[in-house]
């Protein structure tokens, strides 16, 4: 039987974006996308000036570290990490507040299943050194890339996320946003500001970013998550990552905080059924994913194999 899925609204009226409203087709049909005709600074200047320009200058040096302080401080100190995770359920976003075990296996799920591989798919087809990529954007920014699912990192470590890394689908992300009273605002001023290149950490943000079109992108479909989150998501290519039945189901998973942190609930609660849960399943497991999701898979003759 077909599962329709009910699509919630948030505390301020909005219905909420998930993978509820979207369709293997839209994922499927974005695979590739049109080379813009000027390469980025990322892509033509030397690997040597890219790591001057992503290390920044002293104040630009000084904000990071405080920002990645703070990161270091919510990961250990529970209850501040706890009120971002309460503040989410209050908006409608999450369900259940998944244990801390959960946080961290879960974490490390996204990371292995999505995050990685349809970066390195991603990028491959850009012809970037993935490993450089890496060291460029801990360099620009470290607290950003210490919390895979962004619930301990500060409000302008999300915005320089979404800023300096050409996402597949920015949803997750804006939705973390979202908790702050003015974290959507906020975005669309600093994204305006990279395309007038007044933004403060232009230049090692540029260090960063391949797409030339990305800002503008960004900008206009922000804008429109503003008015109506559940509006038809900014999917992008994510090279051949998507041919894999397994990734996609990640990618459907983890690309919205709402189905992000179901899955996290699913997981076992006991850290020995973690492990081995780590150790033993190397593709993501069907039982830890929406149903409505899943049942898509055999009507386009994905299989699913775990």
């Amino acid at each position: 039987m077909h599962i329709i899925p009910e699509i919630k609204k948030d505390s301020y009226g909005r219905l909420i974006a998930d993978n509820k409203t979207i369709s293997l087709d839209e994922y499927l049909k974005n695979t590739a996308e049109p080379e813009s005709e000027d390469a980025t600074d990322r892509l033509k200047q030397h690997p040597i000036k890219l790591i001057i320009r992503a290390i920044g200058s002293p104040s630009v040096i000084l904000n990071k570290t405080g920002r990645l302080i703070s990161t270091l401080f919510n990961t250990f100190y529970l209850p501040a990490q706890n009120k971002r995770l309460q503040r989410l359920q209050q908006i409608g976003f999450i369900e259940q507040i998944p244990s801390q075990k959960q946080l961290w296996f879960g974490a490390y799920d996204m990371l292995r299943y999505f995050i990685s591989p349809g970066a390195a798919s991603y990028y491959k087809t850009k012809n970037i050194n993935f490993t450089f990529h890496q060291i460029l954007r801990f360099l620009n920014d470290p607290s950003g890339i210490s919390d895979p699912i962004g619930i301990r990192v500060p409000r302008d470590t999300i915005i320089c996320h979404l800023l300096e890394v050409v996402h597949a689908n920015p949803v997750y992300d804006l939705q973390l946003l979202d908790q702050f009273e003015d974290g959507l605002e906020e975005m669309v001023l600093q994204t305006q500001q990279m395309l007038d290149k007044t933004h403060p950490r232009y230049h090692s943000i540029m260090a960063i970013t391949e797409d030339k079109n990305y800002h503008a992108n960004l900008l206009e479909y922000v804008k429109r998550y503003r008015i109506n989150p559940a509006e038809r998501q900014m999917i992008r290519a994510s090279g051949a990552a998507r041919e894999d039945a397994h990734f996609l189901l990640a990618e459907c998973m983890f690309g919205t905080l709402p189905s992000a942190f179901r899955y996290f609930n699913r997981l076992p609660n006991t850290f020995s059924k973690l492990w081995k849960h780590a150790r033993m399943q190397k593709v993501i497991h069907p039982n830890y994913c929406d149903d409505w999701i899943v049942q898509q898979f055999s009507v386009h003759g994905k299989q699913l194999k775990y």
